[in-house]
């Protein structure tokens, strides 16, 4: 499928920011951000993804099961007809929630949010990294790559990765290159 999702994802270097609300407090590396990041998200089966209606922008959000990987991408299915992907075709632009809001209920200071800002990209089965980004989803969730096989790979292309640890108020970021 062609289109504005359809190029190829480029290769970015993060940079790290902790932005300090308040106290000061622990700033932490681009690698201990992503890592952090990377084992909130092992333990999630799936994440809220926000876009914009493709017919009148009006702000979207849908449950996705998904797999975050090492470098901040996040890797999801997607059928044809689901509004998201719609919407993702028209206006590549999102943000990605990825939390442990069951922690709510039981210990609020352990409530960890992921917040990734990016850009969708379709990957096309043709594409040379199709088929592993599906044994990668498969592996986290087979029902993600059931999806995944009878619809569409999308892939978010990282501008920004912010995590907040409980009620810490740093925003550890990472900003990626373009």
């Amino acid at each position: 499928m062609a289109g504005p999702c359809a190029r190829p994802v480029p290769v970015r270097q993060p940079q790290t920011a902790a932005r300090r609300i308040g106290s000061m407090a622990e700033q932490l590396s681009d690698e201990e951000i992503l890592a952090a990041a990377t084992e909130l998200a092992a333990g999630q089966v799936g994440g809220t993804l926000a876009t914009v209606h493709a017919e009148d922008a009006t702000p979207y959000v849908t449950y996705v099961l998904f797999h975050l990987r090492a470098n901040g991408e996040v890797l999801f299915g997607s059928g044809a007809s689901p509004q998201h992907s719609r919407n993702m075709i028209a206006t590549p632009e999102v943000s990605f929630l990825i939390d442990n809001r069951d922690m709510v209920t039981t210990d609020w200071t352990k409530f960890d949010r992921v917040v990734i800002e990016g850009r969708s990209v379709l990957v096309g089965r043709e594409d040379e990294r199709y088929h592993d980004y599906v044994a990668e989803l498969a592996a986290k969730n087979q029902m993600a790559a059931f999806f995944t096989e009878h619809g569409s790979l999308f892939v978010i292309q990282p501008r920004r990765l912010i995590l907040m640890k409980g009620l810490d108020p740093v925003r550890h970021t990472v900003d990626f290159d373009w």
